[in-house]
């Protein structure tokens, strides 16, 4: 289960990033640190899903 919900959570970042990058106008550079942390947080999301179904045979 806490497996789950961390993968759950990462989701909720990655969606949050998105969301972030696309509707929110930030002055100067902060637009690259969020797309940049966004590609972090898509990687890691990519990495543990990745994990979970070899685990388990189902993403969830």
């Amino acid at each position: 289960m806490k497996d789950k919900a961390r993968l759950i959570s990462w989701d909720i970042a990655l969606v949050t990033g998105i969301l972030l990058f696309m509707f929110l106008q930030l002055p100067g550079h902060y637009n690259l640190i969020v797309g940049i942390t966004t590609v972090l947080i898509l990687s890691n999301c990519i990495k543990n899903h990745i994990a979970a179904y070899k685990l388990s045979g189902k993403i969830y």
